[in-house]
């Protein structure tokens, strides 16, 4: 029997049914196309929209995930579907040779200031998980851009790797976050300084206690969410609940959601429904889709947005060919935006009208 908290998907049995839900069919475009040898690997991308453009931020390697040349791009658009040549964010510091690399942790507007995360480690060694260190000198820097060009404004977090921006909960930002040997948290504080952060550890017993690439955010009740993706491959998503703010959490649990262990991202529309966004097919990363709810608790059927992924084109470090994968979302002008990576090589964005979204 599934422990309590559980139920997250409506309508399980239609996961079942014979006759799959018709897909979306979303307005995509291409944001960039790796190129073999150049920018071959593409992933971890956001979206903000700030003084009338939309940006987009990823990291980009020459090869493969993590290899030692990894840094932040960026990109703009007037309209969402026409985007600007890749700029750089945050340029390798020590050249392709080089421990040091750079992972695009978020892109967000704050106080009418443009803003991004990275992460700058030392290394990537994820067979380490559970044995010891897997990002050597991991720091988590703030940057901002000044319409021109994008300042360091230096580590804002020793020790933190993010998975999205920080949300505002009571005049506290929240962030949930994992450090050096992937042990999770939520990270607190008044302003996105350094030295400002208290980290609450989350807790769970095996075999959920390979907590991953977390999303937080808050259900109609005020009650807050953390959805966590289970690196212990049970193909399904994992939950913990704070009905303190988030000041405590629960222990996370199993629910009945399928997963394909990969990231997952949850947004509330203006129309007050909530939007997950995943991998359901827990064998592949392909398709994604997106789940409503009325009040973040229960999810419908997922409903594919992409599905039928081409294959990879280049070969390069954890990269699956055949995969849609590293949603992060906005709602603008009457639309929710979704933007991802195509088999960690290309990313994409796909337009979905609010009024297709019932």
């Amino acid at each position: 029997m599934l422990p309590l908290l559980a139920l997250f998907l409506a309508d399980p049995a239609l996961l079942l049914s014979s006759r799959p839900t018709p897909p979306l069919s979303p307005c995509t475009s291409t944001v960039y196309q790796g190129r073999q040898n150049e920018s071959a690997f593409n992933l971890h991308s956001y979206l903000a929209h700030h003084n009338g453009l939309f940006y987009a931020s990823w990291s980009s390697a020459s090869v493969g995930e993590e290899d030692p040349d990894q840094h932040i791009v960026y990109a703009t658009s007037p309209d969402g579907h026409t985007w600007t040549a890749p700029q750089t964010l945050a340029p390798d510091p020590d050249g392709p040779t080089g421990p040091q690399r750079w992972i695009a942790r978020g892109l967000f507007v704050e106080n009418n200031r443009l803003r991004a995360l990275g992460a700058l480690i030392e290394s990537a060694d994820y067979g380490q998980r559970g044995r010891g260190v897997v990002w050597k000198n991991l720091a988590l820097h703030a940057f901002t851009f000044n319409n021109k060009q994008w300042r360091d404004d230096g580590p804002i977090a020793p020790n933190a790797m993010n998975n999205f921006p920080p949300i505002k909960i009571d005049g506290r930002l929240l962030m949930p976050a994992r450090d050096a040997e992937m042990n999770m948290s939520v990270l607190a504080a008044k302003k996105l300084a350094p030295n400002a952060w208290s980290a609450t550890p989350l807790f769970s017993e095996p075999p959920f206690h390979r907590m991953d690439e977390p999303t937080l955010y808050e259900a109609a009740d005020r009650t807050l969410h953390l959805i966590i993706r289970d690196g212990a491959r049970s193909r399904r998503l994992l939950r913990a609940i704070s009905t303190d703010r988030g000041r405590t959490w629960s222990h996370p649990v199993l629910t009945d959601f399928p997963d394909a262990t990969s990231k997952n991202f949850v947004i509330r529309l203006s129309t007050g429904a909530y939007v997950l966004i995943n991998n359901p097919n827990p064998t592949s990363r392909d398709p994604l889709s997106l789940a409503l709810s009325p009040d973040g608790w229960q999810f419908s059927q997922p409903t594919p947005i992409r599905h039928d992924a081409p294959p990879r084109r280049y070969a390069g470090r954890a990269k699956g060919s055949g995969s849609f994968q590293y949603p992060h979302a906005l709602e603008h002008n009457g639309s929710l935006w979704i933007i991802y990576s195509t088999n960690k090589e290309d990313i994409e964005i796909s337009e979905i009208p609010l009024s297709a979204l019932r």
